[in-house]
């Protein structure tokens, strides 16, 4: 099983390493605290200590991307008929909903940065209703 998903992590790493090498990225990067290089890490799968995650931060965070189609892990939320978990689901969109906002006003986006701000007042005022 390890060395499926190592095997698999190199088949991930090849892929995204050639797609770098295409667009002319030719940064070599190294860990600052243990000299990993982010090359090793690629073909190792494995950091070389925890200054290594904020090193290689960004291209850890687009492989992600580019896997995962987000860099967040947000789980699963059990479907129950009695709507257990619909203040779980709620503050999700909340929290969501207050990154679109937050993202909206840093690009100067001010008209969906006001609908975000709608949607967030909307779910507030149903969490306080219930």
């Amino acid at each position: 099983m390890d060395n499926e998903i190592k095997n698999f992590l190199q088949y991930i790493f090849e892929i995204i390493e050639g797609l770098e090498r295409d667009a002319g990225e030719t940064d070599f990067l190294v860990c600052s605290n243990c000299a990993t290089t982010y090359s090793g890490f690629k073909k190792s799968g494995k950091m070389g200590c925890a200054v290594c995650y904020t090193a290689f931060g960004e291209q850890i965070t687009q492989a992600l991307k580019n896997i995962h189609s987000s860099s967040v892990h947000t789980g699963k939320i059990p479907n129950s008929k009695n709507n257990r978990f619909s203040e779980l689901i709620t503050q999700r969109e909340l929290n969501e909903n207050r990154l679109l906002l937050k993202k909206a006003i840093e690009a100067e986006n001010y008209e969906d940065a006001a609908r975000y701000r709608d949607i967030i007042n909307d779910l507030q005022s149903g969490i306080k209703e219930s």
